[in-house]
């Protein structure tokens, strides 16, 4: 349910990278909508999905461990082939995370046996790095420490003059599918994503991943009973924290012109507010999942969520076939949408995706045992055909 749920997140974040965070859509429908997408759902999203992605690996561990079977060829196996995913995958949109988690992951497994608090440890570390690594550019860049006013009439005026840009040139928008799959050569190869500048940068990934790995190797999911005081502190103090932080880095966007994608202000609120992005966003992140595994130990709520329960489960035939619906409404070969609707607009078809996929995951749980990617990744992993029908599992 909680991986569903970061899907979404996913999803309508990728959709408005499309042109829909310009700042020439300012009707009062669209500002709403870039304000609780951008509140809400920017940078919490691959946040929860990539700590679900290291407590999956801890399962892997674990599992492997009290099985007494070797980890490393079969977790080895399970990171190529999830490359070669990411790098078909890359051809459509450009650079895409599953490279970045194959990479990552094979870092991980360092510290599969580090203690739980050394992880801690790590994960704020990690989280450090962006904010203090921004200031210090900055700095030697000779920026100032006293805030300035944005200019609202001059950013208006690039901002028109750049998506108009955009619809007249750029591949996605003009160019057939050759076309962006030649541009998307460039733009995503070599697939080395290893940097540690920006606010999504492969630190901030990897300290997602050990958050992870430290939920799993408290084990607090294998026992959710024993662990519900935890999980209730975890709801209150990571929406609190999260919703908090994210008012405060809304002010400084307002009134100082922060962004933490670009050098819009001068070093102290842009620092303060890189801080604000990277902790508040993660315990924002904890929070939802602490709420959601919350809600689903009451019947009424697991039945209402059980539709995220679905699609979490086909989370990467899920996470492939957003690109196909996210491609064909906006490439210029398809519906050629690509800078031409707005936040709102976009934020309506996202949900309209989401719940075609919705429908089509509850249908296929209900019948076969993995999803259609899955099953691949699966079979490609252990080297024989799995079996998918939920009958032909039980009886194999």
């Amino acid at each position: 349910m909680v991986r569903g749920f970061a899907l979404f997140g996913v999803l309508l974040v990728n959709m408005y990278n499309f042109g829909a965070w310009s700042l020439v859509w300012n009707e009062p429908v669209d500002e709403l909508a870039k304000f609780v997408t951008g509140f809400f759902f920017e940078t919490k999203s691959w946040r929860l999905f990539s700590i679900l992605f290291g407590f999956g690996f801890s399962l892997q561990v674990l599992r492997a461990e009290a099985q007494g079977a070797r980890f490393m060829p079969v977790y080895l196996r399970r990171l190529v082939i999830l490359f070669i995913f990411g790098m078909g995958n890359a051809l459509i949109y450009g650079r895409d995370i599953l490279m970045e988690y194959a990479e990552l992951g094979l870092i991980l497994v360092v510290f599969r046996r580090f203690p739980p608090k050394a992880l801690l440890v790590l994960v704020v570390t990690l989280l450090m790095v962006f904010p203090v690594e921004r200031a210090v550019t900055s700095l030697r860049a000779g920026s100032d420490l006293v805030a300035s006013s944005p200019d609202p009439e001059v950013r208006l005026r690039e901002a028109l003059e750049e998506i108009e840009e955009q619809r007249q040139t750029y591949a996605i928008s003009v160019g057939s599918i050759v076309d962006v799959m030649a541009i998307n050569v460039w733009r995503a190869f070599p697939p080395i994503y290893l940097g540690f500048r920006g606010p999504e940068s492969a630190a901030l990934v990897f300290a997602m991943f050990l958050l992870g790995l430290y939920v799993g190797r408290r084990r607090i999911f294998h026992d959710i009973q024993q662990h519900m005081a935890l999980i209730r502190r975890v709801l209150v103090w990571g929406l609190s924290v999260g919703l908090l932080s994210m008012t405060a880095e809304r002010i400084l966007n307002v009134t100082l012109g922060y962004n933490a994608s670009a050098q819009e202000t001068t070093v102290l609120p842009q620092f303060i507010g890189d801080i604000l992005v990277a902790f508040g966003s993660t315990a924002l992140s904890l929070g939802y999942a602490a709420a959601i595994t919350v809600l689903a130990q009451h019947q009424r709520w697991r039945r209402i969520l059980s539709p995220l329960g679905a699609v979490g489960r086909l989370a990467l035939t899920v996470y492939l076939m957003q690109t196909l619906m996210v491609s064909t409404l906006f490439y210029g070969f398809a519906f050629g949408q690509v800078f031409r609707i707005g936040p709102a607009t976009v934020s309506v078809y996202a949900v309209l995706f989401f719940v075609i996929q919705i429908a089509a995951c509850t249908w296929w749980v209900r019948r076969f045992r993995f999803g259609p990617m899955e099953w691949l990744w699966r079979t490609l992993t252990y080297g024989k055909l799995q079996p998918m029908r939920l009958r032909q599992a039980s009886e194999t």
